[in-house]
């Protein structure tokens, strides 16, 4: 989760994001990026379908061992598209894809996290889950699980329960 301090409409600032979050769909599992701003959050899709390919073929070819090698290497890609798209106009990124969108701040009754899963519970009784894909959110030598935590916690407090 990278940090900064940018611009988009009045008042609203990137905070940080997470990328690599992932989705179940019909074939492929999506990908997914959070986008947190100090007004709100932004799930995007991030798949593309060389990605998807390259996951598929890889866990075909090779099993257990391809599919991490094609999770390292989306890892990559997906935390290059999400570092670009949190520096876009954020409102022209929601009207770009129709899986895209924003859950207000305010909104947000609860976040569980977990170094497999987020969870969002909105106020409006919808919940979010997404599977934490980023490898190095598993490994206990790297800090960035922590990171999206703290990031969490200074935007909604007491909302965010880690696990």
């Amino acid at each position: 989760m990278e940090t900064g301090e940018v611009h988009y409409v009045e008042g609203e600032n990137v905070i940080g994001y997470m990328d690599n979050l992932v989705s179940f769909g019909i074939i492929a599992p999506k990908r997914r990026s959070l986008i947190l701003t100090n007004q709100r959050m932004l799930l995007v899709d991030v798949s593309n379908m060389s990605t998807t390919a390259a996951s598929a073929g890889f866990a075909y070819v090779f099993g257990v061992f391809g599919r991490g090698a094609a999770n390292k290497i989306s890892k990559d890609d997906i935390e290059e598209t999400t570092k670009k798209l949190s520096q876009a106009n954020l409102d022209d990124l929601l009207k770009s894809n129709p899986e895209n969108m924003a859950i207000d701040n305010s909104n947000v009754a609860q976040v569980e996290i977990d170094r497999k899963q987020i969870v969002i519970k909105a106020n409006d009784g919808k919940t979010f889950k997404y599977g934490l894909a980023n490898p190095d959110v598993k490994n206990k030598k790297s800090d960035i699980y922590e990171t999206y935590v703290t990031t969490l916690q200074n935007i909604f407090g007491s909302k965010v329960i880690a696990k």
